[in-house]
Order: C-alpha cells, then structure tokens, then sequence
C-alpha cells in the first residue's frame, strides 16, 4: 500500500490509545528499537507528548515545527499493523509501529 501523508490532526486520531513500537533511524545512519512501548498521551498544536507502558522509561516529545512531514503506511506482509512515521527536519526518521486506527485516516479509495 503507497504511503499517505497525514496532518497532525489526523495522525493524533489515528494512533488512538493504543501502545507502538518505536525505531529510531538517525540522518547519520545510525538505528534505535526502543525496547519501550509508546502510547500517545496529548497532542497539541506544536507538540505530540508519549508516555511509555514500561514505569523505567522517560516520556517522549516530538515538536511539531521540527517535523517535515507526516506519513501512515503498511509494510507489504503486514495484516493487521501498520506505521505512523515523522520525517524530522534533522533528517531522522521516527517511525511508530503497531495497531493504528485506520478509521482515522482519510478515504484512500479517493486518492489519484
């Protein structure tokens, strides 16, 4: 499935109040799985605020005006989950994988 380009809005709604995966690829290369599990707390108009499932694990926040894009996909062999990933300005990819809430998403049957 081609990938899609959300707002923020839409991205908020779709990872609902479910917990994600978090893999971290670094602009230098570099590659981060978070052994946390993430579930997004608030989201406001600069900011996206998670809180991890494991009590150990810092909260996390992404700043709205150091993301470049948004974007939803799923990987060919997934069934069921799927990816919300944020394109840093920075050149880091954060890419947040598990049960997104598709209903949140716009109609992709209406895309070109």
């Amino acid at each position: 499935m081609a990938p899609l380009e959300i707002d923020p809005p839409t991205a908020a709604r779709a990872f609902a109040d479910a917990y994600f995966n978090l893999l971290r690829r670094g602009a230098d290369g570099s590659l981060v799985l978070s052994r946390d599990h993430w579930r997004l707390e608030e989201a406001t108009r600069d900011t996206f605020r998670f809180s991890a499932r494991e009590e150990d694990a810092p909260d996390l926040e992404v700043r709205l005006d150091d993301v470049e894009r948004l974007v939803w996909d799923r990987l060919p062999r997934q069934q069921v989950r799927s990816q919300i990933r944020f394109v840093l300005v920075s050149g880091d990819l954060w890419t947040f994988s598990g049960a997104v809430d598709e209903s949140a998403l716009p109609d992709r049957a209406a895309a070109p």
